[in-house]
Order: structure tokens, then C-alpha cells, then sequence
């Protein structure tokens, strides 16, 4: 059985013909096949983005790739150089020749690889053109030989037919050898997965992992019902499983039914984030902007314990304090038992209280005790939604945390490790990433997050401003905005980037510590779709 990219696409959002050729790949391919669906490439034409798309790239190691375009309907004609799709008594034409298309995939994706390699790919590769559903007796036109023709008769024994072809380019490009070591194997494997996972679109993949979400949400959806059956309750679950997202929920059904409710959690950014998506009339803050916006100036001289300000005392003596229908704590384990205590303070006499939390992420190393009064165990999460497999299974071997919690099924490319003891070998690999990136790969600034586990004043971009000919900034920018943000792990805790760059600085030699694991499986699984990790050496501290 073939290894397909993504494991499967449900029948009921994808063209018949696409759903059998898939099956068919999937069933009838051995297990050295790698099948990828729906791979969407760009190509530039005068300055113009032109956006394309492969239907299907197998690779064979021992071989190559072919390209193949998948056409359905119930026949194909061609007229004066134009090609029609016949679908039973309508007629569509299409704008090129799905052969045309095949092969401009083929020679994208070699070129692809060798501009990421920087080598020649030394493998065949070739094109065709699948019809799943009838028979093709005779070529339909001089530049559609039958060699590259997949029809319904070729249906049947498809690992034979898929042979047939690649024999036949390696008789056209490789004068019949062709050798892949099992490094460029696995190299290339990467690079098409890069591809899927750095596209803007990203294909039916992304497509797909759209529409798993949606089924998500309709389990998270059971489990707010289920909440509703308790009062108090705490929600556990590793990095992605969406327990923020379930918060939100609830705090929406809380305000729509008329209740008020209080979004609360550690992170600044994060709650501005959140208020993004609830209802504005809920409150949504931050713990010291909501002392502040209680206590005003008292709030800057509250008692400190830990290096943490403890308001509760003070907030139980505010004769008018608002009470609330609902307290959703997010990111519980960064909470003080005072401000555990403090959330109950807040609470109407029949309110509800909710605390998520994921201990594995507990880099301030704080314990919130008894202080939120819930007795009964907490609900558990297990499904990462968030992160590519590749990235969670490289966080999880890396960091011996969130163990419990299940990698979701949309497979990515492996994350990009390196490791620098000079500031400008780091800050140029940075520059080169970005450049690529968004000049390249067609990444919106917007969507790429550089993190580190120091401010910027104090990390290795301290004196840099431009990165790939981009602005940097710790500065809280719009959407729309040229600038490539960059963030505090502690300061994006909660938050999540479609491609994160996390700078870990280090000392050499320097025990890693509990804190040091949680803040790099935070770091890294703040990442959806690409990561890359660096690590920035330093001379022992004395």
C-alpha cells in the first residue's frame, strides 16, 4: 500500500475522478510509492504570480517522479488545438491541454529541488494524464502519445501502467539509468513537503485540514455541553488541542444568552487576540490589566510574592465589584494560588468557572494549588489540531513532553534544525530564511513569527532592524502590515504562526533545565505549518 500525502480526502469534497485515481494510487501502489495530492506551485510570467496546481506527484526511489493531471467526465475531444472535457451532454473547455499541464508541474518541481538542494536531481521524471472513468483507444492529439496516457483499462493494474511510464521517460531523459542515493530520497520527499506546507493555499491539504477543524469544532462543541453540567471544571490538554478555542466558545453562548462573562489569562497578547474573536461585550484581560482596570493605582503597589503581585486581598475589599456569570481562566498554569483565589472572588454565587491549562508548558514554573476549589478531575484533550505531525513528533522527541497528547493526520516537511556559535552566521541564516520565504515561497510577511526566549534588546537581533529586506519589530502591527513580527516565547504563549523561527540562546555546557524543555515545546509548537529551530551558542556564563 502506497504512503499517501495526506492519508486520505473524504469522497464528498472532492471530484469523483480524483477520489478514484487516490484510491487506486493508495490500494494498488507498493509501499516504496510516496503519492502526493493537490500540490499547489506558482510560477512568475513577466512579474505576474501565475498559481498551478498538481494533481498528483508520485515518487518512486527507484526512480524518479512523474507529474498527473487527472481529468474526469465521461470523455475528451480536441478541435483546432482545443481541448474539451465531455461530461455526458455538456461540454467544458478547458484552457490548455492537460498535458501541457503535467509537464509544466514536472519541470517546476525538478527545478524546485534543485534550487533547494542546489544539485542536480539525478532521477527521472516525467509526466501523464490519468481518465479514470473511459477508455482512450488512440492518441487525441500528436502532443498526447499514449505512453504518458493513463485510461480506464490502465485502472485496473495501476503499479504496472505507473512503471510503464517512468521506463519510458527513463528511456527519454536518462538514456535508461537513473539513481537515487537514499539521502536525495529523503530529500526530496522534504522538499515536496515543504512545498505543500509553505504554499499560500497549501492545496487540498490545507483544504482538508479545514475541513477536519470543522469536524473538531463540532466535538468541542459536545464538550461545551457537557460542561454545562458542571459548574467548575478544569480542561486539560497539550499545546494545539484547542483549548483556547472552547474558552472562546463559551464565552460567545455565555454574552448571546445574555450572562456576562470574563475572559482571564497571563499573556497580554494573547487576550487582546481573544478579544478579537468574542463578543465585545465580554471582558477579556490579561491579570494585571484587570487588577488595574479594578484597582487602578492601588494595583501598581499590590504586594508582591515571588516576583508576582498579589491582588486578591485587595479586590475582595472593592464594595462594588462586578461579579460574573462565567470565568474562563486560559493558561491556567501560569496563575499564583492569589490569583486562582481571586477568580473565585468574581464569581456570582451560581456562576461558572472554567480553567485550561497544560502543565507541559509551565515555564514560569508556578502552581496554582487548591486555590480554584474544583474537585473533580479534569476534562482531557488529546487531539492536536494545530501543528503539522512532523512538527509535533519532532517536539515531542525533542523535549520528552506532551506525550499523551495524538499528532494530528496532516503530515508536513521535517522542521529545519542548525546550530551557530557566531551572531553573524545566525543573523544571516535568519536573513536568507526570510528572504526565501516571503521573495521565494510567497509567504505574507504576516504570517512568519520570529520568536526567541529573550527580548530582542538582549538576542542576537538587538542591533538588527531589516531581516530579507523586511522591517522587524516587537511592536504590535495589522495584518496588512510589510513587518515581520518578533515575539518573547512568554510573550506568545497561547498564539500561533503559520511559520515560526525560534531563536534559542544557550550557554555552552549549561545544564538544560524543566523550564528550559517547557519553553522549547512552547516555542515550537506555536508553529502550524513550518518550523525552524536555532540554536544560538554562547560562551559559558560565568
Amino acid at each position: 500500500m502506497a504512503i499517501m500525502h495526506p492519508t486520505q480526502i473524504p469522497e464528498a469534497y472532492h471530484a469523483y475522478s480524483e477520489v478514484k485515481f487516490f484510491n487506486a494510487c493508495k490500494e494498488q501502489l507498493s509501499e516504496k510509492y510516496h503519492v502526493f495530492y493537490s500540490v499547489r506551485w506558482y510560477s512568475s510570467i513577466n512579474g505576474v504570480r501565475e498559481d498551478s496546481e498538481c494533481d498528483f506527484l508520485i515518487f518512486n526511489p527507484d526512480y524518479g517522479f512523474i507529474c498527473v493531471e487527472v481529468k474526469g467526465g465521461t470523455g475528451i475531444r480536441v478541435e483546432d488545438g482545443v481541448w474539451y472535457l465531455i461530461d455526458h451532454d455538456d461540454e467544458r473547455k478547458l484552457k490548455r491541454s492537460p498535458y501541457d499541464q503535467a509537464e509544466q508541474s514536472m519541470r517546476f518541481f525538478k527545478k524546485y529541488y534543485e534550487d533547494e538542494m542546489e544539485t542536480q536531481f539525478h532521477g527521472v521524471y516525467g509526466c501523464a494524464v490519468a481518465y479514470p472513468n473511459y477508455f482512450i483507444n488512440k492518441p487525441i492529439a500528436i502532443s498526447s502519445p499514449m505512453e504518458t496516457t493513463i485510461d480506464l483499462t490502465a485502472m485496473s493494474d495501476l503499479q504496472k501502467r505507473v512503471t510503464e511510464i517512468f521506463r519510458y521517460f527513463s528511456s527519454q531523459w536518462r538514456k535508461g539509468s537513473s539513481f537515487l542515493s537514499p539521502d536525495s530520497q529523503r530529500k526530496f520527499i522534504s522538499v515536496i513537503n515543504k512545498r505543500i506546507a509553505l504554499s499560500i493555499s497549501a492545496g487540498a491539504l490545507i483544504q482538508d485540514k479545514e475541513r477536519e477543524l470543522l469536524e473538531i469544532n463540532r466535538t468541542q462543541d459536545t464538550v461545551i455541553d457537557l460542561l454545562s453540567h458542571y459548574p467548575k471544571a478544569f480542561i486539560v490538554g497539550g499545546a494545539g488541542t484547542g483549548k483556547t478555542w472552547i474558552g472562546i466558545k463559551k464565552i460567545i453562548r455565555c454574552v448571546q444568552g445574555g450572562g456576562k462573562a470574563l475572559y482571564l489569562c497571563y499573556n497580554k497578547a494573547l487576550a487582546e487576540t481573544v478579544k478579537e474573536f468574542t463578543d465585545v461585550r465580554a471582558d477579556c484581560y490579561n491579570i494585571d490589566a484587570f487588577a488595574y482596570s479594578v484597582l487602578k493605582d492601588k494595583a501598581l503597589s499590590a504586594p508582591e510574592h515571588e516576583g508576582c503581585k498579589n491582588y486578591s486581598s485587595l479586590i475582595s475589599d472593592v464594595s462594588n465589584l462586578t461579579k460574573y456569570d462565567l470565568v474562563v481562566i486560559d493558561e491556567g498554569q501560569d496563575f499564583t494560588e492569589d490569583w486562582a483565589f481571586m477568580a473565585n472572588l468574581l464569581l456570582k454565587d451560581s456562576g461558572s468557572l472554567y480553567v485550561f491549562y497544560d502543565e507541559n508548558q509551565n515555564i514560569f514554573r508556578r502552581n496554582f494549588g487548591e486555590k480554584f476549589f474544583i474537585d473533580n478531575p479534569p476534562f482531557v484533550l488529546r487531539y492536536n489540531i494545530r501543528n503539522t505531525a512532523n512538527i509535533y513528533r519532532y517536539t515531542q522527541e525533542h523535549t520528552n513532553l506532551g506525550l499523551d497528547t495524538i499528532a494530528n493526520q496532516i503530515e508536513g516537511v521535517e522542521p529545519d534544525y542548525r546550530s551557530f556559535s557566531r551572531k553573524q552566521q545566525a543573523i544571516a541564516f535568519v536573513d536568507s530564511v526570510i528572504n526565501k520565504l516571503v521573495n521565494k515561497e510567497g509567504v505574507l510577511p504576516q504570517k512568519i513569527v520570529i520568536l526567541s526566549n529573550r527580548r530582542k534588546d538582549n538576542s542576537i537581533l538587538n542591533e538588527t532592524s531589516i531581516v530579507g529586506s523586511h522591517p522587524v519589530s516587537e511592536v504590535k502591527y495589522s495584518q496588512n502590515s510589510n513587518i515581520i513580527a518578533f515575539r518573547t516565547v512568554q510573550g506568545f504563549k497561547g498564539l500561533e504562526s503559520d511559520v515560526v523561527i525560534y531563536i534559542n540562546h544557550t550557554y555552552k555546557n549549561a545544564p538544560k533545565t524543566e523550564s528550559d524543555r517547557a519553553t522549547l515545546y512552547t516555542a515550537q509548537t506555536r508553529a502550524r505549518f513550518y518550523l525552524y529551530v536555532i540554536d544560538f551558542i554562547e560562551s559559558e556564563r560565568i
